[in-house]
């Protein structure tokens, strides 16, 4: 499992044995991306499209990418059938073709959305993802709509985008026939978390070195969820800046000087004195917040923690630790994290292993639009 951010990547290697124990075998910092996608076994093992299976590689790649480097974007579609068909039964062929059709109409306008989130230019924006769920037919919910008549198939389409820098690093993966887990890190914790708890859930994580990203888990009004996505104004970032303003250190220093407040390192006259510098930005994150008027717990994906202590409420609002080891154990893996490795930073790569392991998308119309990707990725 990788981890990527605009810092680096973060690799974490497993495996899983029929009871659902998790064998951790190494975590490693640091990762050179294109060195280890290069390696000269996984490259045996993987070849494109076009190729065919020399031998089936031992080792799935799971791939978890920071909002700055990846972003989903939803889209509902309500996709009418030729007229005079709506009582004969929709074939896999025309589905494809009607959901292609609908793509080629909306990837423009989806593409300058995700570079807008990106942060670069519309040409190095390119789809990697496309899955097809939530079906019905002529307002019927459907697993899958093959086989069933009807005049309209509704669905929603997640269409995923990355920088072309990542996806280059990681084209041998995209374009290989094996099963390949690609998502953007919050909607796939925030996924993983929706097995055990209730929806709504609110996750707020760091997006690039100026800013923050609200995602909101919430159900629509068919009964399915969806994820939704809006900017935040305000980052750990600013946060710093004014402690190394307020108190004429250097940024190493104002880092450190949080680390030391948030775990109780300070005297009580000190700690007091350090929580009036930080309380305008503290105000700011949360007037921020409760300007989404949301509902549930609320809880942060960032390297850093809060400033107070969790759970936290403010209004309508609740601020919660994220429970990685509650997700593992209530869907039943058994895991026991060596003491030479960083807990936080596994569960941070681990939980995305939870949406690949589950996952159940890889259905016979997301394989044909996976396929038909090549289309649109110049």
């Amino acid at each position: 499992m990788l981890e990527i951010t605009p810092a680096g990547a973060n690799g974490l290697f497993l495996s899983v044995d029929d009871e659902r124990n998790l064998l951790f075998e190494k975590f490693s910092e640091g990762i050179d991306l294109k060195r280890f996608m290069k390696s000269p076994v996984r490259s045996i093992a993987q070849r494109s499209w076009e190729g065919e299976y020399l031998f089936k590689g031992h080792r799935k790649v799971i791939v978890a990418a920071d909002p700055a480097l990846a972003t989903t974007i939803p889209v509902p579609l309500a996709l009418p059938r030729e007229a005079g068909s709506g009582k004969s039964q929709i074939m896999l062929a025309e589905l494809e073709n009607m959901i292609a059709q609908a793509m080629g109409k909306i990837f423009n306008q989806c593409r300058a959305e995700a570079a807008k989130r990106l942060g670069v230019h519309e040409v190095d924006t390119v789809l990697v993802g496309a899955k097809a769920r939530n079906f019905s037919v002529d307002g019927h919910r459907v697993m899958d709509p093959v086989g069933f008549a009807g005049k309209k198939v509704s669905l929603l389409l997640e269409l995923t985008f990355t920088a072309r820098a990542l996806f280059e690093d990681l084209q041998q993966q995209f374009n290989s026939p094996d099963d390949f887990f690609f998502a953007e890190s919050p909607q796939s914790r925030l996924t993983s978390l929706a097995r055990v708890r209730k929806l709504p859930l609110n996750l707020i994580a760091e997006d690039g070195p100026r800013g923050a990203a609200l995602y909101v888990l919430q159900e629509t009004r068919d009964g399915h969820p969806v994820l939704y996505r809006e900017k935040l104004q305000w980052s750990f970032e600013g946060l710093f800046l004014r402690i190394a303003a307020e108190l004429g250190v250097s940024d190493a220093a104002a880092r450190e000087l949080y680390r030391s407040y948030c775990a109780g390192g300070m005297s009580a006259g000190a700690a007091r004195a350090f929580k009036k510098v930080i309380d305008p930005a503290v105000d700011a994150l949360l007037k921020e917040a409760g300007k989404a008027k949301l509902r549930g717990p609320v809880y942060i994906d960032a390297d850093h923690d809060l400033p107070f202590a969790l759970p936290h409420r403010h209004g309508s609002m609740v601020f919660e630790r994220f429970p990685a080891g509650e997700v593992l154990g209530q869907l039943g893996f058994a895991e026991d994290i060596a003491r030479s490795m960083p807990r936080r930073a596994v569960y941070r790569t681990l939980l995305p292993f939870i949406e690949a392991y589950f996952d159940r998308s890889n259905s016979e119309i997301n394989q044909k639009l996976r396929r038909r990707l090549h289309w649109l990725v110049d």
